[in-house]
């Protein structure tokens, strides 16, 4: 003889938690999963204007892989510098890169960076 077919609604709850409980339950995992935003970055040219000296910061207690992506106008059109590096924990003022100019004169106009 077969089981008694028995609605989900009537099902007694496993470990006697409700679904809502056992979802919220994953938020912390999910934000622990995520990547933590850097506090900054700096994107200069070097004091003789020969060199892009790109930086940043990494506050968290643990090593990062940061992507800073830096955009400069010269003359010549938009020129966009990009380096990854991964930063030891809780430092300040790391260098992700240094680029020489090529000797064009160039200006900072944006940047973004992302940490993971």
């Amino acid at each position: 003889m077969a089981a008694p077919f028995v609605p989900l609604a009537a099902r007694p709850l496993r470990y006697d938690v409700s679904p809502m409980n056992r979802f919220l339950s994953l938020i912390p995992i999910v934000l622990a999963a995520a990547p933590l935003p850097a506090e900054a970055y700096s994107c200069g040219l070097s004091p003789a204007k020969d060199a892009v000296i790109i930086k940043t910061d990494n506050s968290s207690g643990r090593a990062m892989t940061c992507r800073v992506e830096c955009t400069f106008t010269s003359p010549e059109g938009p020129i966009t510098i990009a380096c990854v590096r991964t930063v030891p924990p809780e430092t300040k003022d790391w260098y992700v890169c240094l680029r020489a100019t090529g000797g064009k004169a160039m200006e900072f106009a944006a940047g973004t960076e992302s940490c993971r």
